[in-house]
């Protein structure tokens, strides 16, 4: 393999950034928008983690109360967002935009802020220059995460960063800016694109959810006991919440919060399904028109492994300062043992004012929202015909779902061949059955997948009434579970080997165990998908264009393969070690112990985490659109582009979304079920 060559990023670039912080021309290098592109990636992730904190950490609290109707509400919300792909949630949103009213009619919530279809304005100082703001208020938010003789220096940094960029440019003094429709645009204020705008929504409100849990769930393990001894000694909620709850809560939810600011990190890649040019998609276009595949997804790689790395570190600097000191009485009752899931009552309900009038305006909401949606969906709605039909109708269309449902289910699949692929698909839902539901033995679990497998396979071979079915041609609903169920199957015994590597082999193969496990780890799924469709082809000649979806599984394979082990290493380390002790005192080997005494005691401990990893697996199969692999949520946007379907997309993302629900849900009802067990 040749060495690196980056010459090119010194070249002219000769395209035009739509949107950036950084003032960019076609004349700039490669470099400089590459930095660009940078830049907007950070921008989002500074702007997206704030609100999905306070967004999240609101619906935690507020799932805290003690009224059912609030705390099932608020779970009728958070699941189908949990449970649904962020791509997909991307999309609507980002239709939704573009079906506002224009910019003269814009809605305008308060003064100064306006919503179109040209994306949200707002208010802000002009002659800023936004770089060092955003590296100034960085800095500021990190500070408190290190040691105290870090404190003064990053201050100063950010002081200065916030000055400069204060000054701005010396020719624009610094005013306050209001936007202002002027002809067919606006002028003045800072306007969010509507690409921009989809991702700071979508992503703010899709991590929320997850927040929120990590919220709920660190404050209900809270010891019920300092809490009770602090309002005996007459505290006030807010100073027990500050010096009593929250110490307690950090520690518990940091870690999983941290994930999650990781994983909204990594989900900013997902801007280049939609338009907005952040790194990755500045880098794809760099490579289309320089022919530097392995030099630019190297760089991307790069740069998501520093970031990921220094956020990561930012928040286990946090997270050791919180926990440097022990705290006593970690035992005992917790608040979720005081605070049990609310049951329905007459008290529960209508006990007091507050809460009497909270159930009021809510059942009335709910009971609008009930006939707004079967007005909409039931008896307004338009069942056949054709697009004309729908026009004139005030309901939803479903003939776009009956008039592209072969589209939907089987892609570009040949209408001869759709009865295989769908004799194909029942035989994958047999065998999800089989994995996840049916009460087998594990021998006879193994075997019914075997055979089912095999059953399939013989099937897409042609042996039989149908001729051999090459992937190339496949779509639809039998990608996307081909996809999800080979990602799980093949990741599970590829997660243990890792899992056992990095714990128990030499250091000398443990450490890049665990390095290529952490990056694997660290590096957005998007990103993995297009080094993989570039990588492989350049470096194993031959003709790959037949086979995205074997260039697609090998990456999703990876990714799943290094969350599960993970996953299983923090199982395999709570295994007692006693165990082992006595089998090796009995003359077992190795194997045997792994085999018979570890392994079956790490898989029931890790059971609730292993399937909420399969249900992101599933949700990943999303993102295998991106590299050209037309799976369900491909085939949704196929029906959209054509012109007269384009008004109901509402339509099909709903059908798309209870698709991904059906094979979402029921393992995540099984993920909390064993987490409770």
């Amino acid at each position: 393999m040749n060495a690196l060559d980056l010459g090119w990023l010194s070249q002219r670039a000769g395209f035009q950034l739509s949107e950036s912080l950084l003032r960019v021309s076609p004349d700039d290098s490669y470099a400089q928008l590459i930095l660009a592109g940078a830049v907007n990636t950070l921008a989002v992730a500074a702007i997206a983690i704030p609100l999905a904190t306070l967004l999240g950490t609101l619906l935690g609290v507020l799932r805290l109360t003690r009224h059912p109707l609030l705390d099932r509400s608020l779970s009728l919300l958070i699941e189908p967002i949990r449970n649904t792909p962020v791509l997909l949630q991307l999309f609507l949103w980002y239709a939704l935009l573009l079906a506002l009213p224009p910019i003269r009619e814009a809605w305008q919530p308060l003064p100064g802020i306006s919503l179109s279809n040209r994306g949200l304005s707002l208010p802000a100082l002009s002659g800023l220059r936004w770089s060092p703001i955003l590296l100034g208020l960085s800095l500021l938010v990190l500070a408190p995460w290190f040691k105290r003789r870090w404190h003064w220096p990053l201050w100063l940094s950010a002081a200065l960063a916030l000055i400069v960029g204060a000054l701005g440019q010396y020719q624009a003094p610094l005013q306050w800016s209001v936007p202002q429709l002027v002809g067919l645009g606006v002028r003045g204020g800072w306007t969010l694109s509507p690409e921009l705008t989809t991702l700071l929504v979508g992503l703010s409100i899709f991590h929320a959810s997850y927040i929120s849990d990590v919220v709920r769930g660190s404050i209900l393990a809270v010891p019920a006991g300092q809490v009770q001894a602090g309002l005996a000694l007459g505290m006030r909620w807010p100073s027990l919440a500050q010096t009593v709850i929250y110490p307690y809560a950090a520690r518990v939810g940091i870690p999983p919060y941290a994930n999650q600011c990781l994983m909204l990190l990594k989900n900013s890649t997902l801007a280049i399904a939609i338009g907005f040019q952040d790194l990755m998609a500045i880098i794809n276009t760099a490579i289309t028109q320089t022919g530097k595949a392995v030099e630019g997804m190297t760089l991307a790689m790069a740069f998501y492994l520093c970031i990921g790395m220094l956020v990561a570190t930012a928040l286990s600097a946090y997270n050791r300062r919180i926990t440097r000191a022990s705290l006593l009485s970690s035992g005992g009752m917790r608040l979720g043992h005081m605070l049990p899931t609310p049951k329905w009552s007459y008290a529960a309900l209508f006990t007091g004012a507050w809460r009497s009038a909270l159930t009021i305006v809510l059942a009335a909401a709910l009971a609008w929202l009930a006939w707004r949606s079967v007005q909409w969906g039931l008896l307004d709605a338009v069942w056949t015909g054709g697009a004309q039909s729908c026009r004139a109708a005030a309901g939803a269309c479903w003939t776009v779902i009956s008039a592209n449902i072969q589209l939907l289910m089987f892609g570009t699949i040949a209408s001869a061949q759709r009865s295989q692929a769908a004799v194909c698909c029942g035989l994958l839902v047999l065998v999800v059955l089989a994995l996840f539901y049916l009460p087998l033995r594990p021998r006879y679990r193994a075997l019914a997948v075997v055979v089912l497998g095999s059953l399939i396979v013989a099937i897409l071979q042609g042996i039989g009434p149908w001729p051999a079915l090459p992937t190339v041609s496949w779509g639809g609903v039998l990608s996307t579970l081909t996809l999800a169920l080979l990602a799980i199957v093949l990741s599970i015994p590829l997660a243990i080997i890792l899992a056992l590597l990095r714990m128990q082999a030499p250091s000398w193969l443990a450490w890049p165990v665990a390095a290529c496990i952490d990056a694997i780890r660290s590096i957005p799924l998007v990103v993995l998908l297009l080094v993989c469709s570039f990588w492989i082809p350049l470096f194993f000649q031959g003709d790959w264009s037949a086979s995205k979806l074997l260039l697609a599984l090998i990456a999703l394979v990876l990714h799943t393969s290094c969350m599960l082990a993970e996953v299983l290493r923090g199982a395999l380390q709570a295994v007692p070690t006693g165990q082992t002790l006595a089998a090796k005192a009995l003359g077992m080997s190795q194997l045997t112990i792994i085999t018979t005494i570890v392994l079956p005691q790490a898989r029931r401990l890790a059971t609730p985490a292993a399937l909420g990893v399969f249900v992101g697996a599933i949700k990943d199969t999303s993102l295998v659109a991106i590299i050209g692999v037309f799976d369900t949520l491909a085939a949704a946007k196929a029906v959209i582009a054509a012109t007269e379907w384009r008004p109901y997309f509402a339509e099909v993302y709903l059908f798309a979304a209870v698709f991904y629900l059906l094979l979402c849900v029921p393992l995540s009802i099984m993920a909390k079920r064993s987490n409770r067990h």
